[in-house]
């Protein structure tokens, strides 16, 4: 890893096998060159001069002691890496001084009443505070741009700029006016200059949506302003200067991307240093009757009129429904309810769900299986796919035509419904 300018916080991360397989340059010049070997064992409690009292696993942070001046280090850990964090407590205390109160309550737009996503925004919050790029990924519809408002409303950043650009299906001159600016006379009708949105948000964070569909020739212009912060406009042979933290946001794996050859490999490892992971509504279910809550409140103070009250059946009915669109169709299936709704309370009656989709996926997912495999993963996409629509054993006992016992013990054997 690189550094651009003004960077306050040492970065070294390890694989599960202890190894020391990045840093930055902070971390370069915090640390003696002989304790940062790549491909070598990194012995961290050594390095951070960990005493007796520090349990850096059960806390996640700590305060330590280098150079005789006090840092804070944090500990993000997921399944392939450790990232150590490590910043001084005088820059952090100087940058918090500037958040604003909003800042502080960002993240309380987002429902969190699921262990998934409580572990997410303790995950974002810390993210928050750094300057490295960020890579949020999730299904479409989970979100991913307002988790990253919030992130750049959080951060020591937030009373600045932020600013977003969708990259998908957008021509590369397009892409590349938007986000370095132009100088006059570099396109026809061009008569003045433009700042693009790296200098219109200097000092601030701009997203770039759908970084996945950026080209090659984009990707590399980008991953050279990561590195340095310096750039050019379009037309322009001097070269501008900027601090902008950047955050991607993508609906697919960039790690398969730059398997096929689709995604420049040196970007995606410079990119996915913080990276955050957007769960889709089918594992966070949990947030299925806040999120209800949250839109149907938020729709009538938007038309003026009382919230009408929720019935139990409804929520049960939305925890067995799949939600291929994720929180967006959620949302969007209540408002469409509400602008037809005439009863003071909002039941089953009142929602229209799509039809789920007649193929199933385990003709995807039958190598190496034997036919009692292959017969009993059937069964349970067929039990899945109709207990959206028959949410109870009896119901859909009757649908199948098949005992209410048989069914009851299948959907237990098979963990479907409460």
């Amino acid at each position: 890893m690189k550094s651009g300018k003004n960077m306050q916080a040492a970065m070294i991360e390890i694989d599960n096998n202890q190894l020391l397989v990045a840093y930055n340059d902070t971390a370069k010049a915090l640390f003696p060159h002989n304790v940062l070997v790549l491909n070598q064992p990194f012995d961290y409690q050594k390095t951070f001069n960990f005493d007796n009292t520090i349990n850096i696993n059960e806390q996640g942070d700590a305060i330590i002691v280098l150079n005789s001046q006090h840092f804070l280090l944090q500990k993000m850990v997921d399944p392939s890496k450790t990232v150590f964090v490590v910043q001084p407590i005088a820059y952090l205390k100087k940058r918090l001084s500037k958040i604003k109160v909003v800042g502080h309550h960002a993240f309380d737009i987002f429902a969190t009443q699921s262990l998934v996503m409580q572990k997410l925004i303790a995950q974002a919050k810390a993210f928050s505070m750094q300057s490295e790029p960020l890579l949020i990924s999730g299904e479409t519809g989970t979100g991913k741009d307002l988790l990253a408002n919030a992130c750049h409303q959080y951060s020591p950043r937030g009373d600045q700029t932020f600013l977003a650009l969708n990259c998908a299906a957008m021509p590369d001159e397009v892409v590349e006016s938007e986000l370095y600016g132009h100088a006059a006379g570099a396109y026809p009708g061009a008569i003045e200059s433009k700042k693009g949105f790296f200098e219109q948000a200097n000092g601030g964070s701009v997203l770039l949506d759908g970084i996945d569909e950026m080209s090659f020739q984009m990707q590399t212009k980008l991953l050279r302003f990561i590195n340095d912060g310096y750039f050019r406009r379009v037309g322009d042979d001097n070269e501008v200067y900027v601090d902008v933290r950047i955050i991607c946001a993508t609906k697919v794996d960039l790690a398969d991307l730059v398997e096929q050859g689709k995604f420049r490999k040196d970007l995606y490892y410079r990119l996915n240093v913080l990276s955050l992971n957007l769960p889709s509504l089918q594992e966070r279910k949990d947030d299925i009757l806040p999120l209800t809550h949250i839109f149907v409140n938020e729709f009538a103070n938007k038309q003026g009129f009382i919230p009408p009250a929720i019935d139990n059946d409804l929520i049960d009915y939305f925890v067995h429904y799949s939600w291929p669109g994720n929180v967006r169709q959620l949302k969007n299936i209540l408002y469409s309810a509400l602008a037809q709704l005439t009863t003071p309370i909002l039941t089953v009656k009142n929602i229209v769900l799509p039809t789920p989709k007649s193929q199933v996926s385990w003709v995807n997912n039958i190598e190496n299986k034997t036919l009692d495999e292959i017969t009993k993963q059937f069964e349970k996409e067929i039990l899945l796919k109709l207990y959206d629509q028959y949410p109870s054993s009896r119901k859909l006992a009757k649908r199948l035509g098949v005992s209410h016992t048989a069914i009851a013990n299948k959907l237990r054997d098979y963990g479907i419904g409460r």
